[in-house]
């Protein structure tokens, strides 16, 4: 059962979560491929505000996780959000191939720098309060190999449930000084040719190697926890728990029972210790019409628990790239010093003046607007969306899930910018007034070859952190929940946080700090007569969902 743990009540609510998971909402949030999830960073600009609100809340929630020590601390679910989102960084022996919206990552486990892809799954997250075996599951859709056949064992059918075989096996490590939780479950894989044949992919010396994965890791966290302790007084009293009645039994030197009645609700986990406050393995556990039967030794208190289970699903795909032969980059001799050069890419932003640049500008910032009003889960269109995407297949929405891996990562390749960082703004600048960031952002347009141009938007640091931005962020914070529940502390001070933002733009002018940040960036084709067309990352998603429409 769980370790010894105190909880820490709270009355917050929990955030209701969409359940739409197809189309731009399913395809980019889903995965981001292995070449770009984790080298880009920024942490400057308009991020900067929702960074610094959300490290505030991080170490908040950090403090009250600190002080509860192993027990337990009720959280709600934006809560436990909160935390996987903090980044793990570099972990020795774990190649991620993709990170889930949630920020879990997902990869295949190596030793000893021999990288071979086998089917032993892997994740890595940050380490939650309140979870423990049994309580992660990874269910998968596909296991491909490089000749495109499908070898997910599914004789069984323990793909579809989560059970024993699915649940992950949970070690608690530590990366730096950060704590993280790593999961490991090896696949069972079946020849599809003749589903009897046992197979592992990319075995050293095999035919077949392992292509594409798609899958979800799936959580159940409980939230809203509360808690009553029992003693040897309380022996045969009805006492008042969860929306029932919990009624001590018996407490002796072998056995501990407990009756809970009059309840919809199940008793999440206990806790028993001896009179030396000691805790105690529990050998046996029955139960039978609500009452729980303990098997334990020199039994003195028992703490109990019940949570309200949230079932949270994570999904996640990747592919495995192939590294293919590289084209040499020719050398030239430099006439002035006589040393061969190698020639590099030169990036050529197109002038202000120029017609082609204008026109991209125009309207640049109405498309990214667009863009990112579409992960509205609650616009009628996503509504209808949600609504059709619940009678695929499992087969279907893998596929989807596949096809938005892939035009994901080949939009942030032509756009030379990250896929992780793409989709983390997108989902991120909705509450953000459209005026606000053509102040606050400049658009640079850069040729990338043939027809297509990149539309770059760039943060000016300095612009960001203005005293007017600062003095409206700080009546934001002095007017949040947070300051509301903690009437003493210093949030929304003014004086504070206009010094900070000083400090920021001192920074800058020095040349401590870039200026400029890139944000994102869009692609557009522009043809021979000047027509500029928006090319949308997630158009192969939309094809492939009006093409499986009623």
């Amino acid at each position: 059962m769980k370790l010894n743990r105190r909880i820490t009540l709270s009355k917050e609510l929990q955030k209701k979560v969409s359940t739409l998971q197809m189309i731009i909402a399913i395809t980019a949030l889903i995965l981001f491929g292995s070449r770009y999830c984790f080298s880009q960073s920024h942490n400057t600009g308009q991020t900067m505000n929702a960074n610094i609100k959300q490290e505030e809340r991080i170490t908040n929630l950090e403090k009250r996780i600190a002080e509860a020590g192993d027990d337990f601390v009720s959280l709600t679910m934006e809560e436990y959000e909160l935390l996987l989102s903090q980044p793990v960084g570099t972990v020795d022996g774990f190649e991620p191939l993709t990170t889930t919206a949630g920020g879990i990552m997902v990869g295949i486990g190596f030793s000893e720098g021999l990288k071979i892809h086998k089917t032993d799954i892997q994740t890595i997250f940050p380490n939650l309060p309140n979870i423990g075996e049994g309580e992660v599951f990874v269910l998968f859709n596909f296991v491909k190999g490089t000749n495109g056949l499908d070898y997910l064992d599914r004789v069984s059918n323990t793909e579809n449930e989560e059970k024993e075989f699915t649940q992950l096996t949970l070690d608690i490590q530590t990366a730096g000084s950060k704590s993280y939780l790593f999961g490991s479950r090896y696949v069972n894989l079946r020849d599809p040719e003749d589903s009897i044949t046992v197979r592992t992919l990319g075995a050293l010396g095999g035919e077949v190697e392992l292509s594409a994965v798609s899958g979800k890791i799936i959580m159940q966290l409980p939230t809203n926890i509360t808690g009553i302790t029992l003693t040897k007084e309380d022996i045969g009293l009805e006492k008042p728990f969860a929306g029932g009645v919990i009624t001590l039994k018996e407490i002796n030197d072998d056995n501990l029972s407990f009756k809970f009645s009059n309840s919809n609700k199940n008793i999440y986990a206990w806790t028993v210790f001896d009179d030396m406050n000691v805790l105690l393995d529990i050998h046996e556990v029955l139960l039978n019409d609500g009452l729980y039967q303990l098997s334990v030794d020199h039994a003195k208190t028992v703490n109990l628990y019940q949570a309200d289970i949230i079932r949270k699903e994570f999904p996640f795909a990747f592919e495995i790239e192939r590294q293919a032969a590289t084209q040499q980059i020719p050398e030239v001799e430099d006439t002035k010093t006589g040393e061969a050069q190698t020639n590099k890419e030169v990036l050529v932003y197109l002038d202000k003046n120029d017609p082609k640049f204008i026109s991209i500008k125009r309207r640049a910032f109405s498309d990214l607007d667009t863009i990112v009003k579409a992960f509205d889960p609650e616009s009628e269109k996503n509504k209808l969306i949600d609504i059709q995407t619940k009678t695929w297949t499992e087969e279907m929405r893998g596929e989807c899930q596949a096809i938005g891996v892939k035009s994901i990562n080949d939009y942030a390749e032509q756009t030379h910018f990250d896929a992780g960082m793409f989709m983390m703004i997108i989902t991120t600048i909705g509450g953000y007034d459209q005026k606000k960031l053509e102040k606050e952002w400049e658009v640079r347009v850069q040729s990338a070859g043939a027809d297509k141009y990149v539309a770059e938007f760039w943060e000016d640091g300095l612009v960001v952190n203005s005293e007017e931005n600062a003095v409206a962020y700080a009546h934001e914070l002095a007017n949040s929940e947070y300051a509301k529940k903690h009437p003493d502390s210093d949030v929304g001070n003014v004086e504070v946080i206009k010094k900070n933002y000083a400090d920021n733009r001192k920074t800058i002018k020095a040349g401590k700090q870039e200026r400029y940040q890139k944000m994102i960036a869009l692609l557009y084709s522009v043809d021979k007569g000047g027509a500029v067309t928006l090319i949308n990352p997630f158009q192969p998603a939309i094809d492939f969902l009006n093409k499986n429409s009623k």
